[in-house]
C-alpha cells in the first residue's frame, strides 16, 4: 500500500473562520497519522505563525512556507530549502506609486518588516499573531528577501482588488524575474522566480525520498492552484475561489467551518486504504 501524504493549506482550509483547528479536524488528523499517514501544511505564512498549529497537531515532517519559497522542518528547526530574490528599484517604484491605502510587508531572514504603519498593518499583525519591525526602503534595495506581501481593503469576497490587479499586471510586464500570486482577493504576493506551493510540494517529496508516496492536497485560494495541480489528487473546499475549483479533482460540499479535513480523512481516504491508484476513481 502506498503511503499517503496529505498536505493542507491553512487559512480558509484547515483553519476555521476563527483561525483555529477544530477538534474534529485534530482527532481525524491524529487517527490518519496513527494509521501511517503523513500530514503537513503548505501556506503563504512564515514558519513562526504556523508553530501553534504545528504543536497542536504534532507535525513531524517538514512544512511548506512562504508559498513554497521555503521548506522548513519543525523537528530539527532547520530550513531544508530556501529561495530568495533581490527586488530592483523600479519595482519598488511601481509599488510605492500606488495611492490606495495598503500595507507593505517585506520578509527578510524570517522576519516581517513594514515601511509604514497603518490600520491594515495592525489588523494583519493581530490576525497572524506577529509584530513587524519598522524598516526603510534603503534596507531592502538589492538585498535578498523571501517575499513581499501587499494588502489592501477587500471590496468583495470573490473579486480581486482592482488596484492590486493593476499592480500585478505592471509587475508582470516589467523585466523583473519573479512570481506573483493572489493568496486572498486583497493579498498580492511577490515571490522569487519559480516559487509556488506546487514546487514546494515537489521538493518535500524529494526530501522524503519515497517514490511510492501518494499525495493529496487541499486548499481554497488561487495560490493553491499549483499545489493541487502537482498533487496526485487535488481537493477544493466549498468556500474555495472558482478558479481553484476548476482545477480540483474534487470539490467538497464542506467549507473550512465544517471540518473539511476530517471529512476527507474519514470519508475519502478511509475508503481507499487498500491498493488505491486514484482516490477519485472510486468516489
Amino acid at each position: 500500500m502506498k503511503k499517503i501524504l496529505f498536505v493542507s493549506d491553512l487559512d480558509g482550509t484547515l483553519l476555521n473562520n476563527q483561525h483555529e483547528v477544530s477538534e474534529e479536524n485534530v482527532k481525524a488528523i491524529e487517527n490518519f497519522k496513527s494509521d501511517g499517514g503523513l500530514f503537513t501544511f503548505a501556506t503563504g505564512r512564515m514558519e513562526e505563525t504556523t508553530l501553534p498549529y504545528v504543536d497542536k497537531l504534532n507535525i513531524n515532517i517538514p512544512l511548506i512556507s512562504y508559498n513554497g519559497a521555503r521548506v522548513y522542518c519543525p523537528i530539527t528547526k532547520k530550513v531544508i530549502f530556501e529561495e530568495r530574490m533581490s527586488v530592483p528599484v523600479d519595482i519598488w517604484g511601481l509599488i510605492l506609486k500606488v495611492k490606495q491605502p495598503m500595507g507593505i510587508f517585506i520578509y527578510k531572514d524570517n522576519q516581517p518588516f513594514v515601511l509604514k504603519r497603518n490600520e491594515i498593518v495592525e489588523e494583519f499583525e493581530k490576525k497572524e499573531g506577529i509584530t513587524c519591525e519598522d524598516g526603510s526602503l534603503d534596507d531592502f534595495k538589492e538585498v535578498p528577501i523571501s517575499k513581499i506581501l501587499i494588502i489592501m481593503k477587500a471590496l468583495s469576497n470573490s473579486e480581486k482588488v482592482p488596484a492590486l490587479q493593476v499592480l500585478d499586471d505592471e509587475i508582470k510586464i516589467s523585466e523583473f524575474s519573479c512570481e506573483t500570486v493572489f493568496s486572498e482577493v486583497n493579498y498580492l504576493e511577490i515571490l522569487p522566480k519559480g516559487t509556488s506551493k506546487g514546487k514546494g510540494l515537489a521538493r518535500l517529496i524529494d526530501y522524503l525520498g519515497d517514490k511510492e508516496i501518494y499525495t493529496i492536497a487541499i486548499g481554497d485560494n488561487l495560490n493553491d492552484i499549483p499545489l493541487l495541480t502537482v498533487a496526485n489528487t487535488g481537493i477544493a473546499v466549498r468556500n474555495a475561489q472558482s478558479k481553484l475549483k476548476e482545477v480540483a479533482d474534487l470539490v467538497l460540499d464542506q467549507n473550512n467551518d465544517e471540518h473539511a479535513i476530517a471529512y476527507v480523512i474519514e470519508n475519502i481516504i478511509a475508503k481507499e486504504k487498500l491498493d488505491h491508484i486514484s482516490l477519485i476513481d472510486n468516489i
